[in-house]
């Protein structure tokens, strides 16, 4: 059967009902599943399980072609710690620096306004007229009538005095000067070890995967399986004084953050405590780096500046563990398994010039205490990690993208697959994806897979799935840990179907799966609830309680292919 698959995510852990597990981006950490369906599937807008953010073409075939994106997240397979930083020892570094300088001079307007004032003088005319009459009477003679008329003119004058409005106005130009000073120094350094991490696989050697932080072992302690099923990890015995020390080049601790993470399988552990990790100058505040385990539970600090865990861990079983100080905010953690188990608030680690020991710390001085167990993939970093860093190197198993065609682990392991059969790239849900014609599928060749093996340890698969053309039988995800059992499978009716194995088959079904559209399906698994469908984001169906019957060996996966082609329930 032609099988299409895209990001492809196993990590130990389980979602609840409440995580958002139909996202087609896989973000971890991710813990809820029951999503919003319409934030889940909300491509460019729309609502529809249907992919819109790529083109999902249908394949120019007539059988069936399964798309699945296995965003998978096992919340129980193997946590994962193999985080590559390649880093060098010297480094050429540019360096440009520019410096202007401006000067400006704000433009200054002064403005000086006279009001213009008119005042008038009006001098009123008055004219003044006296008529004096004279009137003679003589008899038998003319009568003359003489009239004198004074006429006194006051001449109107009107004085106005104008000020004519005067504005001056002074400007000053603004001015900007800019000068660019550019300085180009190339200057070849090398770093001091503060700036590099530190990866020691112990995959039959002591060797320091980066940085020369080359270890030699004391003791003769010897190696066995890795967590991650190839490779190996360091085995000590505590009272053959067995242990890593590391002295060609100081790992720097000294006033600085830093995380220190390892994988534990620790064997008859006591309240004493059992180094994992140190750095002691003296018995003294601040001077005496140890990461141990006390009364069965992580214990980590400074000396008399410390912070106790408050889980008591598994023996004969693998957890992820971390010791982690943040010099900005004094924050001192232990985590184990992803998740905070202790936290204080304390002053820096001042220690300098001492040795690196890994499976034993001394203090107080000459005291020895050596760790009785297993130990992998131990690693440092002058940095305090973030909470999804931690989670993800302690949970994230595998996470297979597919984009570019790649088959390479995107997860923190670098668990890859092969293929077998016709594989093709094309355009997937989430960039591109692999469409299988039938009778292909991927897997992985060696045995990666710690936690499936371990009985009732919960897990978290998801996918995103895509039929085309009509339906056949035919495999999703199957799983070989001395026992044989197809995960997830769907029939020739189109229905998915989950599957686990607690000594005989137990099934939980699902839907029709609609053709030529993305579907997104989860698969959990806890003792409580049992095994859980998700389709889209919604519980389909559930098993409720019941147990997971693991072999105890490592196991491996396929991913799509014929269900013929692999044994199944």
């Amino acid at each position: 059967m032609p099988t299409c698959s895209d990001q492809v995510v196993y990590r130990p852990g389980f979602y609840t009902s409440s995580q958002n597990m139909s996202s087609a981006t896989f973000k971890p950490p991710v813990r809820n599943i029951t999503a919003n369906l319409s934030n889940v599937l909300n491509v460019n807008g729309t609502t529809s399980h249907v992919a819109t953010q790529k083109n999902t073409r249908r394949p120019q075939r007539k059988w069936l072609i399964m798309a699945l994106a296995i965003v998978g997240v096992f919340a129980a397979i193997v946590g994962g710690c193999v985080a590559y930083a390649l880093l060098a020892t010297s480094s050429t570094i540019t360096t440009t620096t520019t410096t202007t300088t401006t000067t400006a001079t704000t433009t200054t307007t002064t403005t000086t306004t006279t009001t213009t004032t008119t005042s008038t003088t009006t001098t009123t005319t008055t004219t003044t007229t006296t008529t004096t009459t004279t009137t003679t009477t003589t008899t038998t003679t003319t009568t003359t009538t003489t009239t004198t008329t004074t006429k006194t003119t006051t001449t109107t004058t009107t004085t106005t005095t104008t000020t004519t409005s005067t504005t001056s106005t002074t400007t000053t130009t603004t001015t900007t000067s800019v000068t660019t000073t550019t300085t180009t120094t190339t200057t070849t350094t090398t770093i001091g070890e503060t700036q590099w991490s530190a990866f020691w696989l112990f995959d039959n050697n002591c060797l320091e995967l980066f940085n020369n932080y080359n270890g030699v072992p004391r003791g003769n302690p010897t190696y066995t399986t890795s967590v991650l099923g190839h490779g190996n990890a360091i085995s000590f015995t505590a009272a053959s004084a067995q242990y890593v020390t590391v002295t060609v080049k100081q790992v720097i601790f000294n006033s600085t953050s830093f995380t220190i993470e390892a994988w534990i399988y620790p064997i008859n552990l006591a309240s004493t405590d059992f180094g994992i990790f140190g750095q002691c100058q003296a018995a003294s505040t601040n001077l005496c780096l140890h990461f141990t385990t006390r009364n069965v539970m992580l214990y980590c600090g400074f000396y008399a500046n410390d912070v106790a865990g408050s889980t008591t861990l598994t023996m004969n079983q693998w957890s992820h563990v971390a010791c982690l100080y943040d010099l900005s905010t004094g924050l001192q953690q232990v985590w184990l398994n992803g998740v905070v188990d202790g936290s204080h608030t304390t002053t820096p680690f001042q220690g300098v010039s001492t040795a690196t020991t890994i499976g034993m710390v001394s203090y107080p001085m000459p005291n020895n205490y050596y760790f009785n167990g297993y130990l992998d993939q131990v690693r440092y970093e002058p940095r305090a990690k973030s909470e999804y860093e931690l989670l993800n190197d302690a949970t994230l198993c595998a996470y297979y993208s597919f984009d570019g065609g790649s088959i390479f682990d995107g997860g923190p392991n670098g668990i890859n697959l092969t293929s077998s059969g016709t594989v093709t790239t094309i355009t997937g849900r989430v960039n591109q994806a692999l469409q299988f014609s039938s009778g292909s599928y991927l897997y992985v060749p060696y045995a990666s897979f710690y936690f499936l093996g371990v009985s009732n340890y919960p897990f978290t698969l998801s996918l995103w799935v895509k039929p085309t053309g009509s339906y056949a039988s035919s495999t999703i995800f199957f799983v070989n840990a001395g026992w044989c059992v197809n995960f997830l499978t769907m029939t020739s009716n189109g229905n998915i179907m989950a599957n686990l194995w607690n000594g005989g088959p137990t099934v939980s079904s699902g839907p029709v799966i609609p053709l030529n559209s993305w579907t997104h399906v989860g698969y959990t698994y806890s003792s409580r609830n049992g095994l859980r469908l998700y389709v889209n984001g919604n519980l389909y169906s559930t098993s409720g309680a019941v147990a997971f019957s693991a072999s105890g060996a490592l196991a491996t996966i396929v991913i799509a292919g014929k269900r013929s082609v692999h044994k199944y329930i």
